[in-house]
């Protein structure tokens, strides 16, 4: 007979109370078996406390106390037949190492990490069904325990499984609303666009879910670090949007610096409380929860919540709402960069909209991405029967109705960026009123400079061709009605020289020589800008007749001979052997020769040479001389005259505007009007020739022209 000792029996019949009352008031299934299985190990004596919960029907879990790194297990019942036999029986096992099956998976569980000698093992039973089984491990010598204690034990175990089905069916119920929760804010997040309504939704989700007073939403300003409230609701009422805690401060700071969660039970008296704001809106802080929002790596923001209504936080909120927190962040990101295309898109579709210019985007494909009114005006369709559609099949439908298509002269004069500039093409479309329209495509290109669209501008360029067009008549119209009063000029100075009006002194003949030559120079210009005009416009007759081209190289050598001289400069010739007769105006072939080599001599240092070449070229053989010029010819016979200077040369970026009326490398400071090589360029293609430019800056340059023979 086994006598108890009444203390003891007194002690532990307290403890068994202690713990019917944890079972009652017990929060979660894990704080519960941490405080039962603390008490049992001190009243009972034993040195660890095991539970295994059943999973399904053939499968359980292990919880161990005190808890370490194997302290969850999962045990298959077909492994263990000790749970078995315990499960089927009902009954109490008692157990000596010396007696167990050490093959047996569920004791391999057991001595896995404790050098037990016994163990108890009870059934707990709820609802007529074995949902689990209590070890009670002892490392003493085995011993029998009392009829009394074992009672107690199986009470114990009779309560405490009751309590776990109740706990379980309750974390069952929890999981569910937690993920109804994340459900409908996922699915609020995917069906609403604007932001803010996203925050009120999820603060008003986890208020009502927590039982709180108070919650709120803080991100991380990626400009600052500081964090600013977007959301803040207090009962029904929205509050402190727009409000900064600024970087590590308060209990928001701590958690979003460290990435882990935080519970403050006294928030006052806590040194992290930032108060500041708190006291600003008259709010009474008593206790916080705050997680951190992860996503994609990082802490974007913190979830807070504040003043439980019905008791404290506990360990189960935080774990719950970090659970929370990782689908809340990830899904608040989304949120803001879809916010963000958003703006971006609609600030695009504004600017898009306001524009004079007609602007479409297509992709790698061609086909038409977006399109502004202006270009859908242009089209004659409305913006949306464009989407999708083949730009080049549009722009061909477009080009049949022009009038005319050209080029602008000075379209890709970025030589070395040719590949990168944009085409440039202008059209003139209707009949009654004309339009102008200036056509542009650019490729569109990402960070990585690839492309991956193109975006087509058309621009309405009618006031300018108007303001052009009035510009050159008015110029044409002003200098036609001066070069009579300059003839006038000009024969009146050359009738006082010759001394029709008496004799003049040399000061006066001196005086006379320089205004006859500055009216000569003025003469000319009027006389280019007016051929210049008529060749523009295709009314400038040739004066055809044959031409030797050593002649013609000779007179403008003697005619430049003196210039050259007061220059200290010498102009050589390299011409080929045999060159042919050719069809020319002598007057404009011999002006576009005159201008060029002037041009050279301007250009030239002091001491250097001006190089005249000319050669037969034949379009597939060898020119017969050693020449530094290739021509742009394709086929045919051509007469090649080319002048070469030593001077400063002519940047890649003024190869073609050399060439326009008034166009002048600004570095290249010897006068002129800029007319020269507009009117040598005009006269040459005038005789279907071509001219050109081959130089490089600091290594002089060769103007060189080429004349048909046929």
């Amino acid at each position: 007979m086994v006598v108890v000792d009444p203390i003891l029996a007194k002690s532990r019949v307290d403890a068994m109370l202690r713990i019917t009352q944890m079972i009652e008031t017990a929060p979660s299934l894990s704080d519960l078996l941490t405080s039962v299985f603390a008490e049992i190990i001190h009243t009972f004596d034993y040195t660890s406390c095991n539970v295994l919960l059943s999973v399904d029907q053939t499968h359980y879990v292990m919880h161990v106390f005190p808890p370490h790194q194997t302290s969850s297990q999962v045990l298959s019942v077909e492994a263990a037949p000790l749970l078995t036999q315990i499960i089927e029986s009902r009954q109490p096992t008692q157990l000596n190492l010396d007696d167990t099956n050490e093959t047996d998976a569920y004791i391999q569980l057991l001595l896995r990490d404790i050098a037990v000698r016994s163990f108890l093992l009870i059934p707990l039973i709820a609802q007529n069904q074995v949902i689990g089984v209590l070890a009670f491990c002892s490392t003493a010598t085995p011993s029998s325990r009392s009829v009394d204690e074992m009672a107690l034990l199986r009470l114990f175990a009779s309560q405490l499984a009751s309590v776990m089905v109740v706990l379980r069916n309750t974390e069952i119920t929890k999981r569910r609303d937690e993920e109804l929760i994340l459900k409908e804010i996922a699915t609020t997040v995917t069906s609403i666009l604007d932001t803010h309504q996203v925050y009120m939704l999820v603060v008003q989700k986890l208020n009502t879910y927590f039982e709180v007073d108070a919650g709120s939403i803080l991100l991380i300003d990626e400009m600052t670090g500081a964090l600013q409230f977007v959301m803040t609701i207090e009962g029904s009422e929205e509050r402190l949007a727009g409000k900064y805690v600024p970087v590590g401060q308060g209990v928001v700071g701590h958690v979003a610096k460290t990435g882990q969660w935080e519970i403050v039970h006294d928030a006052p008296n806590d040194p992290r409380f930032y108060s500041k704001i708190s006291e600003e809106v008259g709010y009474k802080t008593q206790s916080i929860l705050c997680v951190p929002m992860v996503a994609k790596g990082r802490v974007i923001g913190v979830l807070e919540l504040l003043n439980k209504i019905n008791g404290h936080f506990t360990e189960d909120d935080a774990q719950r709402l970090t659970r929370m927190a990782s689908l809340i962040g990830v899904a608040i990101q989304n949120a803001r960069l879809f916010q963000q295309v958003t703006d971006t898109r609609d600030r695009l579709a504004a600017i898009l909209n306001s524009v004079a210019e007609g602007i479409v985007m297509t992709n790698m494909h061609g086909n038409v991405l977006s399109v502004n009114p202006m270009a859908s005006q242009l089209f004659g369709a409305n913006e949306t029967d464009l989407l999708y559609q083949p730009i080049d099949e549009l722009i061909d439908d477009l080009y049949r109705q022009a009038h005319e298509i050209t080029t602008p002269s000075w379209q890709n004069e970025e030589e070395d960026n040719a590949s990168t500039a944009p085409q440039i093409t202008e059209l003139e479309l209707g009949s009654e009123q004309r339009r102008f329209i200036r056509h542009l495509r650019l490729p569109v290109r990402d960070a990585d400079g690839k492309m991956y669209g193109q975006i087509e501008v058309f621009h309405d360029i009618t006031k300018e061709r108007e303001l052009t067009q009035l510009r050159d008549d008015y110029t044409s119209m002003l200098v036609h009605d001066m070069r009579a009063p300059l003839t006038s000029i000009i024969n009146g100075i050359v009738m006082v020289q010759r001394g029709l009006v008496g004799d003049i002194s040399p000061q006066q003949h001196e005086l006379l020589a320089i205004a006859h030559h500055g009216s000569q120079t003025m003469l000319e210009l009027i006389n280019n800008l007016l051929d210049i005009s008529k060749m523009e416009e295709g009314h400038m007759p040739l004066d055809a007749e044959p031409l030797v081209p050593y002649t013609l190289i000779d007179d403008v050598i003697e005619r430049l001979e003196v210039s050259a001289r007061a220059r200290q400069l010498t102009i050589e010739q390299s011409l080929a052997v045999g060159l042919p007769t050719i069809e020319a105006d002598k007057n404009k072939i011999m002006r576009v020769l005159q201008n060029l080599v002037d041009n050279a001599l301007k250009f030239s240092p002091t001491h250097e040479v001006v190089t005249v070449g000319a050669y037969h070229h034949v379009t597939g053989q060898e020119p017969p001389v050693r020449t530094p010029v290739s021509p742009p010819v394709t086929d045919g016979e051509w007469v090649v005259i080319w002048i070469q200077d030593r001077g400063p040369g002519i940047p890649n970026a003024y190869h073609a505007r050399i060439f326009e009326k008034f166009g002048q490398v600004h570095r290249r400071k010897a006068g002129g009007t800029g007319l020269g090589l507009t009117f040598c360029k005009l006269a040459v293609e005038a005789h279907y020739g071509r001219i050109w430019l081959e130089s490089r800056e600091g290594s002089g340059s060769i103007f060189a022209f080429a004349l048909p023979l046929q």
